[in-house]
């Protein structure tokens, strides 16, 4: 009498590796982009001068080296007579109209304590003030902009952070699923 064929078990740890994958990629998204860190209006202080320089330079090498890509660049705006750079990053609004348009005169609204640190103060509100143009033509984006559009893409990445963890849970639950159909088939 021949022994019982014992019938092939479908892989189990593809779904568990899967699992993980999206279990990190969900938790990394919910910690990075959750939303904090953005000042008061109250912590603000104006910074105005005639612009020395504004430069355009990408995030990572701190060059113009890839000043083409525009997600990852930011303007850098020098003042005569003030130490700091200001910074104006293109995932803020209106950066085409900042980087474009704005010359002459600005004013910036950055964090009292971010000034005088040898690093680029971010700015949380800036005004143009150009003689040249009229004032319907000047770039002015207020710190409630900034804020919201800062806080939708902080929601939206956090949406995406809860995808990947509801794909954790659904591939742990299917990974679960086919470790008992096969205990099943080896019966």
């Amino acid at each position: 009498m021949a022994a019982p064929q014992r019938k092939a078990s479908l892989p189990v740890w593809p779904y568990f590796v899967m699992s993980a994958i999206a279990g990190i990629f969900g938790t990394v998204f919910l910690l990075v982009w959750w939303p904090s860190g953005y000042p008061d209006e109250s912590e603000l202080v104006k910074v105005s001068g005639d612009i020395e320089t504004a430069i355009v330079r990408d995030d990572i090498s701190k060059t113009s080296a890839g000043a083409i890509m525009p997600g990852i660049t930011s303007i850098y705006f020098k003042l005569k007579g003030v130490d700091d750079e200001f910074r104006y990053p293109s995932t803020r609004p209106k950066y085409l109209l900042v980087r474009d348009y704005t010359a002459v005169a600005i004013d910036v609204w950055v964090v009292e304590a971010e000034l005088g640190t040898g690093t680029p103060v971010a700015i949380w509100q800036i005004k143009e003030r150009n003689p040249h143009d009229v004032p319907s033509d000047l770039t002015e984006v207020d710190y409630d902009e900034i804020v919201e559009r800062l806080l939708a893409v902080d929601r939206s990445m956090i949406e995406v952070g809860y995808w990947f963890l509801a794909g954790c849970a659904g591939f742990m639950l299917v990974g679960v699923c086919v470790k008992r159909w096969n205990r099943g088939r080896r019966a």
